[in-house]
């Protein structure tokens, strides 16, 4: 990934303002567009009209909709884009839960671009 051109639709759901700079800053030269949801219903209403993302970084703990419960969601309406949690949560049955699941990778806050270059090598080979 790191070596490749490929440009990257990242959809970015977290109510953390700070988070979606911190990608934007460290995915700069790989992305072609970020997109941002504060939320996960916010981040939900999106996909309903957009499904062209290659990752979408969903954080845990979230006013209206909790990650774990908009994952939920994004299952049952048969979403296929990889999913990449954000937390603080380090408790490993949370973890285990969340990849059981189905969620593709785990970023535990705070991170690192080295972090997030290696979760999205994982998830897009």
């Amino acid at each position: 990934f790191e070596r490749t051109s490929m440009k990257l639709k990242i959809l970015c759901i977290d109510d953390s303002k700070s988070v979606h700079a911190f990608l934007k800053q460290c995915l700069d030269s790989k992305l072609e567009s970020l997109t941002s949801a504060y939320n996960g219903e916010e981040g939900l209403k999106i996909l309903a009209s957009n499904k062209n993302f290659d990752i979408i970084f969903l954080d845990w703990e979230m006013p209206i909709k909790t990650g774990p419960e908009t994952f939920q969601e994004l299952k049952k309406s048969g979403n296929r884009i990889p999913v990449i949690m954000l937390t603080s949560k380090n408790n490993t049955e949370d973890v285990a839960q969340m990849l059981g699941m189905g969620v593709a990778e785990y970023i535990m806050k705070p991170f690192t671009q080295d972090i997030i270059f290696e979760k999205i090598e994982m998830v897009l080979g």
